[in-house]
Parts: C-alpha cells; sequence; structure tokens
C-alpha cells in the first residue's frame, strides 16, 4: 500500500471510529470536540481528526461550536423518526409517478449498476470496513437517482429538507454494524431495491410506491431498535 493508500485508508478509519464514538454516547449532548485531545485519545494526528469532524458535521451529527470548533449536536429520536415518515411518503410518490409514466433508458441503466453492485457486495458472505463506504454510495444512489428522475423540483427539494436530520438519510446506514446480524439486514433492504425496480419497471404504481414506502419504514424501525433504552449523548432520546 503507498503512502497515499495508507493515509485515505486511516483517515476512512478515523471517520468510522469516531462516528461510532458519538453513536454509543461516549460524548454527551453538547460537548465540545477539541481536535488535539481526541487526536490524542485516538492516537492520530491532527489532520484525520479535524477531516473526520468535517465529514461528520456534514452529516449533522456535529454542529459549529465555540472557536470554530465543534460540538455534538443535540436532537431526538422523535426528529429522527418524522423524517422517516416524511421521507416514505415523498419517496413512494415520487416512485409512484415514475412507474405511471414509465423509467428513461438512461435511470433504469443507472438504477440496475447500482443494484448489480449491491448484489455483488452481498455475494461477498459478509461485510467488513471495505464494504462499508460501497455500500452507502449504492444506497443512496439508488434512493437520489428515483428523486431526481422524476424532475419535480419542488419534490427533490422537499427530500433535500428530511436528509438534513442526522441519521435519516440514504447516504447515512447508522444501524450498519460488521456482524452477521446487520448483513441479514442488509440482504433485507437490498430485496427491496430489487421490488421497487422491478414493480417500476413493469409500471406497478401502487406497488412500486407501497414497496418503497414499506423500505424506509423499514430502516426506521432499526434506527428506533438502536436506540431503545438508551441515552446515548442526544437530547430527549427516550425508550420507545
Amino acid at each position: 500500500m503507498s503512502n497515499t493508500e495508507h493515509a485515505v485508508s486511516r483517515a476512512e478509519s478515523v471517520v468510522l471510529e469516531l462516528r461510532d464514538m458519538i453513536m454509543r454516547g461516549e460524548f454527551p449532548a453538547g460537548f465540545h470536540v477539541q481536535e488535539i485531545p481526541l487526536a490524542e485519545r485516538m492516537g492520530v494526528s491532527r489532520t484525520p481528526i479535524r477531516e473526520a469532524l468535517n465529514i461528520l458535521a456534514k452529516e449533522g451529527l456535529l454542529e459549529a461550536g465555540p472557536k470554530r470548533g465543534y460540538k455534538i449536536r443535540t436532537f431526538s429520536i422523535e426528529e429522527i423518526e418524522q423524517a422517516y415518515e416524511v421521507r416514505a411518503s415523498l419517496e413512494g410518490t415520487a416512485c409512484r409517478l415514475l412507474a405511471e409514466r414509465g423509467l428513461d433508458p438512461g435511470a433504469e441503466a443507472r438504477l440496475r449498476a447500482a443494484i448489480e453492485l449491491g448484489d455483488g457486495l452481498l455475494d461477498r458472505g459478509m461485510f467488513g470496513a471495505a464494504e462499508q463506504q460501497p455500500w452507502l454510495e449504492m444506497n443512496n444512489t439508488i434512493h437520489s437517482l428515483l428523486v431526481d428522475a422524476t424532475g419535480n423540483a419542488m419534490l427533490v427539494r422537499c427530500v433535500e429538507q428530511t436528509l438534513r436530520v442526522p441519521l435519516a438519510s440514504a447516504r447515512h446506514v447508522h444501524w450498519y454494524r460488521f456482524d452477521q446480524v446487520n448483513f441479514e439486514r442488509a440482504k433485507i433492504a437490498h430485496r427491496d431495491h430489487h421490488a421497487v425496480f422491478e414493480a417500476l419497471i413493469n409500471r406497478q404504481a401502487a406497488r412500486a410506491e407501497a414497496r418503497m414506502r414499506e423500505h424506509i419504514y423499514f430502516s426506521q424501525s432499526l434506527v428506533r431498535e438502536h436506540f431503545k433504552n438508551q441515552r446515548i449523548g442526544f437530547d430527549a432520546v427516550v425508550a420507545i
């Protein structure tokens, strides 16, 4: 591995580790995250820490803090669940619209390629760190393509609004862990991708909408399960 590849790999590792630390509740809500103490704690230089903090701020787990730093964002499980409800409605509508009018060849080809990428990842039989980013990109590609392909600017803007809520975005499958349980969950989620795509190809509008809604509710249930009976550093996270 070259020095550049090693640096990239280490930076990705720091993002994964820091994200998991936040998710496990190792920092209280509002905690001021400082680069130097965090770098010392994780045994790395400040550069990958700075990059990781920027990434996690874009994901919504962090927000601007004092002296250009970051602090752990305060939000509630209710906000997350509400965002999933809205996503289910909006993305279900997108699928219905696409099925009614039919996918254009370009969108169909890109969706098929993304689904085949997911198939290839699942064929490996287990996920590790090397599979996480490709899986997240594949998942986001599918959801983004379906919304963008409608050409409905208002729908696109409304979906983008829901994605600003941490843990509610297709870009960040935070219930994901490197174990057999979550690998099985990934297979279930990808079967939904296949079902939605098949309904779109067959112009089954009601089925496409229903399967996408159920797909998003599945992710919502996993987030709810993850936070059940936990206080993980987020405000108002209570037993559900």
